[in-house]
């Protein structure tokens, strides 16, 4: 095998036994929906536009909601970079996230019975290995050394600025006092501080995909432009100051290997 991509589609909520790969490594790319990629030790939850890597040996299983839509690819180690010795959330560009959007579209559209050629899927999967190599390991907070509970789950995907917990109460069987505190032990995070990380990132990955700023704010349930731009603005510079800081950190320690 060198490098092999399907499309995964789950009509009703499904759960993978754990297993793992002696012959190639795995990613993930969630195209829609919500999951929890877990292994013996660690929770990651899988929300639409991340990039999720399984390592060579690795025992895993995925927990996906109904109507979750992702990539899967399997590839021979030489093919793709080895990026860590666990699974974990991998970065992307802009032109990683509009490829696998053509990508998912054109699968859509050959299962409607159009005309479509698998060479342009297989270029268009060429380019997102080839930006792939300019990526590297996230150190995401939408991660827990703990199995995350399945009832946050339909939350966590209909999350916009406008819910709260007191909407999803009756649907989980809990209470919303119950459900945020299942956020804090999970995520060491209130509800309110992980949904505002989940919205922000998704602005940031329809940003990306080049969608305007305006259908954004409309899209996650801002009232107005103005405040969705500056919740977006520090959101970045957040991000910026963070990239600063780890830049900072790796000269720190490879000046201290010399």
């Amino acid at each position: 095998m060198r490098l092999f991509h399907s499309i995964k589609r789950y009509a009703p909520t499904e759960e993978k036994a754990p297993h793992s790969h002696d012959d190639f490594v795995q990613l993930f790319y969630i195209h829609q929906g919500c999951g929890i990629a877990r292994t013996e030790d660690k929770s990651i939850l899988a929300v639409s536009g991340q990039l999720i890597w399984v390592p060579l040996n690795h025992r895993h299983h995925l927990k996906v909601l109904k109507d979750t839509s992702l990539s899967i690819i399997h590839a021979s180690p030489d093919v793709i970079p080895h990026f860590h010795n666990e699974m974990a959330i991998i970065s992307t560009n802009r032109l990683m996230v509009q490829v696998m959007a053509e990508i998912e579209s054109q699968d859509i559209g050959s299962e409607q019975g159009a005309d479509r050629n698998s060479d342009v899927q297989h270029h268009y999967l060429a380019v997102f290995i080839d930006q792939l190599k300019k990526q590297n390991y996230q150190s995401d907070a939408y991660q827990s050394n703990h199995d995350i509970d399945k009832r946050l789950l339909p939350i966590i995907e209909a999350l916009t600025i406008k819910l709260s917990l007191d909407r999803f109460s009756e649907h989980c069987g809990a209470s919303s006092r119950t459900l945020n505190r299942l956020f804090i032990s999970t995520f060491n995070q209130p509800f309110r501080e992980i949904r505002q990380q989940l919205v922000m990132a998704k602005a940031w990955q329809l940003s990306r995909a080049g969608v305007a700023h305006t259908d954004i704010a409309l899209d996650l349930g801002y009232n107005s432009l103005s405040a969705f731009s500056h919740a977006f603005n520090r959101f970045k510079q957040d991000k910026a100051s963070q990239k600063l800081a780890k830049n900072h950190n790796s000269l720190a320690l490879v000046q201290q290997q010399d």
